[in-house]
């Protein structure tokens, strides 16, 4: 299932997924530009929820903590660089803000609906300002792309 609106990239997930537990889903994302794009897979931005059997639920807890790179040694791990016509299979977070813990014990089909956006702005909220400065000099950029989705999954 493609789950954004770029042409130029394609972020893609097999569904529908399974929850077993886990939550870290493994994307593939695929470059079909000739241009090197810089993703922050922290920089998702919007606003999503989880729907069972047709109703949202709410989340049971809440991660706490706030996530911080301050130097470049942890920008050059973090994100994401997508080189012209490359392939990687990643990890990101479809929505950073969605802090929510919730339990997928009961057995149903369940949707994540999200709505979320990744631009230069939210791509450095965590930090990375200089280190992404320093790429676009060098002709990367920053991806500029939303995903709204519903994406099916089932217990």
């Amino acid at each position: 299932m493609k789950l954004n609106k770029s042409k130029q990239i394609d972020i893609l997930l097999e569904t529908p997924g399974k929850l077993n537990g886990e939550n870290d889903k493994m994307y593939t994302i695929i470059n079909n530009s000739k241009e090197s794009y810089i993703i922050d897979p922290f920089g998702f931005i919007g606003n999503s929820y989880w729907i069972v059997d047709g109703k949202k639920i709410e989340p049971a807890d809440f991660f706490r903590g706030h996530y911080k790179r301050d130097d470049n040694e942890l920008c050059k791990d973090d994100l994401i660089i997508l080189n012209p016509s490359q392939k990687i299979s990643t990890y990101i977070n479809l929505d950073y803000y969605n802090k929510g813990i919730y339990d997928f014990s009961k057995q149903g089909n369940y949707i994540l609906n999200v709505k979320s956006k990744h631009n230069r702005q939210n791509a450095t909220l965590l930090g990375c300002d200089s280190y992404i400065k320093i790429l676009e000099s060098q002709g990367y950029r920053v991806l500029e792309d939303s995903i709204v989705a519903k994406i099916p999954f089932v217990k």
